[in-house]
């Protein structure tokens, strides 16, 4: 056996060996902490013993055996072969000492003859007696080993004992007596030093500069203890990582670790350590684990009783045993295991415990609340405040999860009605943060509340638009109705929350059959549903927007209603705010991550997708619709699946990726919610139909989708230009009559500073049209679409601005458009119609190379800002696109377009000259 720091131990026992046989009697007492090695270093002595010619007698104490008379003296008779006779006498003198007295303590006469039976089978030899776990022997027993040695005072025997106790145990008091003769030894053992370490991670088959990189860690994570050591490394070897090989450095190639993982030896190690000695050891580590860190032993005695001197010296103990370090636990399988072994009951009431100790002692709300969780709650109203606060700050540092966990207990703990639904308010909003549907539990408390007249009016908000995601519209309007019926008096953001509300009711709502006899309203004016009269009851447009500006101005996700944001940021992308609606989610999305809000997060990312889809911005459409879907599933999204669905199907189509949309359209859920965001998904279905030439699929759903619309405030091209792609439909079946009758309708029905409607109605339009009439009509088409930022859909036009002019035999006019649709095209991921422009090229005729763009008159003039500046005003950017572009300020960019405007003699950015952008965008 090879013993790693024990050698100068070992060499004292091996010359008191020696030195017994000339001078008599040896003692030796091995002394140290748990697991220090005491019972290697005896089995090392008796091996060397037994080599060496000796008669080795060993025994075992044992807890469980403590109180049974002789038992160890029964042990060490037993540990070797004795001739019948002697083995007859043996039994005699114990059965006779059994019989004759009812003290354990043996005779002297037994004792006499015990002392002759061991010399006997001695047979000159050296006598070692050895005896283990010293602490746990029974007191008849030792007290018999001590007179036997007294009677060996000449003979050739020693005899080792190895204890481990804390330190306020007291001795036995002959073996104290024993300690103060010359003849005796004590030995103290220590935990290993970071050189003992490294020799015994050596003895393990790790090379040496492997070894002296983690015994650090090692050493961190077992205190030096041998015991906890052994078994880190047993599970090292048997894990899949264990060691066989090294490169030319000496360490193991695929060596990253700076930490220590633990298996299943290291555990039973650790519940070996806190099992096995005093139960004051399990006690305390239980104490400590329940409190999650460092105390001092006054604190441990409230907790759990007892004596001052007691615990301080169980914890010196702990940390002598490996198991504590700075008095916390050296690694966190400790406290693990520590409160494994507890009954719930048990359990519960030691963090009960715990939590109103860590309360008085003024510690931090996180930390008391994580107690009171684990203890199942608890019904002192203390608890409510101590909770709701924990959960405000779990919410700060970015963890929703926990901020339930302590608003759930304390809901539970609460008794106080309206503070339970101020309660269930607040864990509706944050289960919001994480998971929509999570908040179906809710629903039925949070109506309860309702009805006993403690819930909000932010609180009906909450309910009315929860049960709205979730398809429930007509009992989210009747809950919504409570709000005026009780008067609740509503400051200016409640005032805003509450049209934004009912805006989505409207949207969510499912769509009802047309009502007859009532007119259509101004479609610029109103983006409403269909249920109920809106034109009795809904505020205008224009104040919804401004509801939607103050929403998003006071915004703070860990308190904002999710609904209500996500309608006013909708609200802006259908009023064409887009430069404010994507300024609004980058500002909000910071903030969602940092909060772990995957709702928010899904729900920012669908108005990313939307926005983008408006600009022509395929590449960033999809990306934002696939995320939108990723960290919310469809099933979780409600009433407004509809919205990402359309989205990504619109996204992947434009694109040319028509495979990807069918399976998007195959797997979509079933058409549960017919309101106004399948109607999103209805028409992303029809352009799919269109894309792939179906043209009556295409009717099918577009006209489903006037059908739904007729006559409702929410039919308005700005929300849904449904009769653009049903025109085009119209045109692939050869009937331009139906197609310029869906067009005009639409033109009609369109705000007139829509230009995107009106650009892509135009484009549609001029293909009803003549060759001279569709030239002009073009003309307008783009002129229109560069005004509304559309780069897809100024792409279309400039493709088909140039058809027209190769048609007229322009072709110096068809090259500069077909390459500027060519390029914006591939700008905008739209494949199909960047291969479509390439197939028209002209090889012979193409001058497009940089060293024969033609520049346009007074182009030199330009300074190079102004080029770039003009050159993406060009592309229909916005002024807002061209600042970010180009990393200046939107004053700078209208500077330098005023300046422009003036060189070139044009009055604004519509009339810019078509070349510029081939000769002045950056690439």
């Amino acid at each position: 056996m090879i013993l790693v720091e024990r050698h100068i131990e070992l060499h004292i026992l091996k010359r008191m060996l020696d030195d017994c046989t000339l001078t008599g009697r040896k003692v030796a007492l091995i002394a140290g902490p748990g697991g220090v090695g005491k019972t290697t270093l005896l089995t090392g002595f008796s091996e060397y013993a037994k080599d060496m010619g000796a008669l080795v007698l060993s025994a075992s104490g044992a807890r469980s055996e403590q109180t049974h008379g002789l038992g160890v003296l029964r042990q060490i008779f037993r540990s070797f072969e004795l001739s019948a006779d002697y083995r007859e006498r043996l039994e005699f003198t114990l059965a006779m000492q059994e019989v004759e007295s009812q003290d354990p303590l043996l005779s002297t006469y037994a004792v006499d003859e015990l002392t002759d039976v061991l010399l006997a089978a001695a047979e000159g030899r050296p006598l070692v007696l050895a005896l283990d776990d010293m602490q746990y022997a029974d007191s008849a027993s030792l007290q018999t080993l001590l007179l036997m040695l007294r009677r060996f005072a000449s003979r050739p025997v020693i005899a080792v004992f190895a204890e481990w106790r804390i330190s306020n145990s007291t001795r036995p008091g002959a073996l104290s007596e024993c300690i103060k003769q010359p003849y005796c030894r004590y030995l103290n053992l220590s935990p290993f030093s970071l050189d003992g370490v490294i020799d015994r991670l050596r003895q393990q088959g790790l090379g040496e500069a492997r070894a002296r990189r983690i015994a650090p860690s090692f050493l961190a994570a077992t205190g030096g203890s041998p015991l906890l050591l052994q078994a880190l490394c047993q599970d090292r070897l048997s894990g899949p990582a264990a060691p066989d090989s090294e490169d030319a450095d000496g360490v193991l190639a695929d060596d990253a670790e700076i930490g220590v993982s633990v298996g299943a030896h290291f555990q039973v190690a650790i519940e070996a350590c806190l099992h096995r000695w005093d139960p004051q050891l399990l006690e305390v580590a239980r104490g400590l684990a329940a409190l999650g860190g460092p105390a001092s032993a006054a604190v441990l005695v409230r907790l759990l009783g007892g004596e001052r001197r007691t615990v301080a010296e169980t914890l010196s103990a702990l940390t002598d045993t490996g198991l504590l370090r700075s008095g916390w636990f050296c690694h966190a399988a400790v406290p693990a295991a520590a409160l494994s072994g507890l009954d719930g009951d048990t359990l519960a009431a030691l963090y009960g415990r715990t939590a109103l100790l860590l309360h008085q002692d003024g510690a931090v709300p996180s930390k008391v609340a994580e107690r009171l969780v684990a203890a199942g709650g608890t019904p002192q109203q203390w608890s409510v405040g101590v909770l709701r606060e924990a959960a405000r700050q779990a919410m700060r540092e970015g963890e929703p999860g926990r901020a339930a966990e302590f608003l759930e207990a304390a809901h539970g703990a609460c008794g106080d009605a309206r503070e339970r639904a101020e309660i269930l308010e607040a864990l509706a909003r944050v289960l919001w943060l994480v998971k929509p549907s999570a908040v179906t539990s809710l629903l039925v408390p949070l109506r309860s509340a309702l009805d006993d007249g403690s819930l909000s009016g932010r609180g009906i908000l909450l309910l009315s638009s929860s049960l709205a995601w979730q398809g429930g519209a007509e009992d989210a309007a009747a809950v919504l109705g409570h709000v005026d019926a009780r008067q609740y008096e509503c400051d200016l953001i409640g005032t805003a929350e509450l049209m934004l509300v009912r805006q989505w009711l409207r949207w969510v709502s499912p769509l009802k059959p047309p009502l007859t006899g009532k007119g259509r309203a101004d479609g610029a004016a109103w983006v409403g549903g269909s249920g109920g009269d809106e034109a009795d009851d809904c505020e205008s447009w224009s104040d919804l927007v401004k509801s939607a500006e103050q929403v998003l101005q006071s915004c703070r996700l860990a308190d904002a209603l999710p609904v209500v944001v996500l309608s006013a940021l909708l609200t802006l992308a259908y009023d064409n705010r887009l430069d404010d609606a994507q300024r609004w989610c980058a500002m909000l999305k910071p903030e969602a991550e940092a909060h772990r809000a995957e709702a928010w997060v899904a729900l920012l990312a669908v108005v990313e997708s939307l926005v983008a889809l408006r600009r022509g911005h395929l590449v960033d459409a999809e990306r934002h619709a696939r995320r939108a879907l990723t960290v919310l599933p469809p099933h979780n999204w409600g009433a407004a699946v509809g919205l990402p669905l359309s989205c990504l199907v619109h996204a992947t189509t434009a694109m040319g990726r028509t495979g990807e949309a069918e399976v998007l359209i195959k797997e979509a859920l079933p058409e549960a919610h017919q309101n106004a965001f399948w109607l999103h998904f209805l028409h992303a279905r029809g352009r799919f139909y269109v894309a792939i030439n179906r043209p009556y699929a295409a009717l099918g759903d577009l006209q489903e989708c006037g059908s739904l619309l007729a006559n409702s405030h929410l039919d308005c091209p700005s929300f849904l230009p449904w009769r653009s792609d049903l025109a085009e439909a119209w045109l692939l079946l050869q009937d331009p009559v139906s197609a310029r009758a869906a067009l005009e309708e639409q033109l009609m029905l369109a705000c007139v500073e829509d230009a995107r409607v009106h650009g892509r109605s135009l484009r549609i339009m001029a293909a009803t049209l003549d060759l001279p009439d569709r030239a002009a009509t073009l003309r307008d088409a783009v002129a229109a679409l560069f005004k509304s930022g559309d780069q897809l859909e100024l792409a279309i036009a400039l493709a088909d601005a140039s058809d027209v002019e190769l048609e007229c035999g322009r072709f110096s006019e068809f090259r500069i458009s077909a390459l500027q649709a060519k390029r914006m095209a591939q700008f905008c991921g739209a494949e199909p119609l960047y291969w479509r422009l390439r197939k028209a090229d002209a090889p012979e005729k193409r001058d497009d190379a940089p060293g024969n763009r033609r520049n346009p008159p007074g182009f030199t003039a330009l300074s190079e800002a102004e080029r770039k500046v003009a050159a993406l005003a060009a592309q229909g950017r916005s002024n807002r696109d061209i600042s970010r572009t180009l990393f200046i300020t939107v004053s700078t960019v209208e500077q330098h377009l005023t300046k422009v405007y003036r060189k070139l003699r044009v009055s604004s950015r519509s009339s810019l000259p078509a070349e510029l952008y081939l000769v002045g965008s950056p690439e």
